[in-house]
């Protein structure tokens, strides 16, 4: 079954590197990326929560994350930011 399927969504970890992954960086693998995102934002019927970290340990130290380049293409009107400072 594709499309709504749950009452609420929660996808974390939507940070550059992790979504769309380091990996799957050639112009093919992004897009395959967005469409899985794509895919698991429709899940949601009623909420659906987006979140990332502000830092993450990478390599045994702490480093800031950038929100994934898919969180730019949501059109804002569609979002209700909440901060996390």
């Amino acid at each position: 079954a594709k499309g709504l399927e749950f009452p609420v969504v929660f996808l974390v970890g939507l940070e550059d590197h992790l979504i769309p992954h380091l990996k799957s960086q050639t112009k093919q693998g992004v897009e395959e990326e967005r469409r899985l995102l794509y895919v698991a934002i429709t899940r949601a019927m009623e909420t659906l929560c987006l979140s990332m970290a502000r830092k993450r340990p990478y390599h045994g130290k702490l480093t800031s994350c950038s929100p994934s380049r898919f969180l730019f293409e949501i059109p804002k009107n569609l979002l209700k930011v909440v901060s996390w400072k």
